[in-house]
């Protein structure tokens, strides 16, 4: 199989960027042609990424004037040149106008397959716009799937599933002796609407009233950083909170992982997280929120792979953590999550179910035909700017590159969109995740 990626490059950390840097050369290694195409802009650069993530040797994508046509120009030339036989779109929205502009011209592409990393409502927006060019969508979350089937997105039948993957040591990690100091660990992307961070506040002023010796070391950054690194300054002052910032792989097991007792989780919702199972993976204990996605996933069990709580509840977060001073119960927990994490997500486990999902899309017969007018819609490019509202598209996009024009972005976002919709019903949509949880 030939499979050609398409994954932004601006974001150096986080679990999808660790996801796609063990598979590809685990996919590499059975004998099939992986490449990786990534933007290199100003805030997605190719030499970072690529230092970043050297196995991946990944490819550039250009895009000459910065605007939408130009994206998706770009995308179309590479499918092009490098014939794939599958093409698999990472958080890079413009995939899907590049796909069905090249079907509308009648070029024989490689199957579209989507993957869904999150429960974002302009995701799911995009992929129903989509879906009559869509091949098959791979979720990491039984939850994701359970959405894409209920809204009936794509058939069922092309919806896959397949896990995260994390490195398993050799030997498990011997439980840690206590102390009488609970070391617990936070680590993620600082913000506030998915994980949830300012809840540590009032989770740390509970712990506090319970009276007894802890130290939580904080990994990560991101949008509420500041904030609350400003609310946590009294535990920082006091030693209660190591405040370590950006992490990356090797560092996070040398100074989190390795010398903590329990990983703390208080998001909202997840698709994972893969920080889970590499905690799990290094001998800790989770303690987590039931946050949307974890019930579905079947992986955090109560009790037998995981203390939870509820989302928000910082009483019964306080009180789960307070359990766990007992060694004898981190040491059941620790050896019950290690042992499911070797099943269901180690990184062998992993590749061989991506592995398994690609052959399944080789093997699915072709899409329907698309009628004319369904695609020339699909192919649309929605205008970037005055000159294409002037001259249309084409013309505009034709006369920014004689001229030598590109668009300033002021973020990676908006050079290259995860999205082709802009804010969603977000709520609407983790209100219908939790019935579809409950009633899982």
């Amino acid at each position: 199989m030939k499979i050609l990626f398409f994954a932004p490059s601006a974001y150096l950390l986080g679990g999808v960027q660790d996801w796609l840097a063990d598979l590809v050369p685990g996919i590499r290694c059975e004998g099939h042609d992986v490449i990786v195409a990534v933007p290199d802009g100003l805030f997605h650069c190719l030499e970072s990424y690529r230092h970043a993530y050297p196995r991946l040797a990944c490819i550039g994508v250009r895009n000459p004037t910065g605007s939408q046509e130009g994206r998706i120009e770009s995308i179309m030339e590479k499918i092009l040149s490098i014939q794939p036989d599958l093409i698999v779109g990472v958080n890079m929205a413009a995939v899907y106008p590049a796909v069905a502009k090249l079907r509308r011209r009648g070029y024989r592409t490689g199957r579209l397959i989507i993957t869904l990393h999150a429960i974002e409502a302009d995701y799911f927006e995009d992929l129903r716009q989509f879906h009559l060019i869509v091949d098959a969508a791979v979720v990491t979350n039984r939850l994701t799937a359970a959405l894409v089937a209920h809204g009936s997105l794509i058939p069922s039948e092309r919806i896959l599933y397949a896990p995260y993957g994390v490195k398993m040591p050799v030997h498990q990690t011997p439980n840690r002796l206590s102390d009488d100091v609970l070391r617990l660990a936070w680590v993620g992307r600082i913000e506030q609407v998915q994980k949830r961070v300012h809840d540590l506040v009032p989770i740390l002023d509970r712990l506090d009233r319970l009276s007894f010796p802890y130290c939580l070391s904080l990994a990560g950054d991101g949008p509420d950083a500041n904030s609350i690194q400003t609310q946590l300054q009294p535990w920082i002052r006091s030693g209660k909170v190591r405040w370590l910032g950006r992490l990356d792989r090797h560092q996070l097991q040398l100074q989190v992982y390795v010398p903590s007792d329990v990983l703390l989780i208080t998001s909202s919702w997840e698709t994972g997280p893969i920080v889970a199972w590499e905690a799990m993976a290094a001998g800790l204990v989770v303690a987590s929120s039931r946050y949307v996605g974890s019930g579905a996933e079947g992986a955090l069990k109560d009790g037998h792979t995981a203390l939870l709580f509820p989302v928000g509840d910082s009483d019964a977060a306080a009180a789960a953590l307070a359990r766990l001073r007992d060694v004898n119960v981190r040491a059941s927990l620790a050896n019950s999550a290690f042992e499911m994490v070797r099943s269901r997500y180690s990184d062998s486990a992993s590749l061989a179910a991506w592995l398994e999902v690609f052959r399944t899309c080789m093997d699915f017969p072709s899409l329907p035909p698309v009628d004319a007018p369904k695609l020339a819609r699909l192919a649309l490019t929605a205008p970037s700017g005055r000159f294409d509202r002037w001259l249309g598209v084409t013309r505009a996009e034709w006369f920014r590159r004689l001229l030598g024009l590109h668009f300033r972005h002021p973020s990676a976002g908006s050079e290259w969109p995860h999205s082709l919709h802009g804010a969603a019903d977000n709520g609407g949509l983790l209100a219908m995740a939790s019935r579809l949880e409950l009633n899982a």
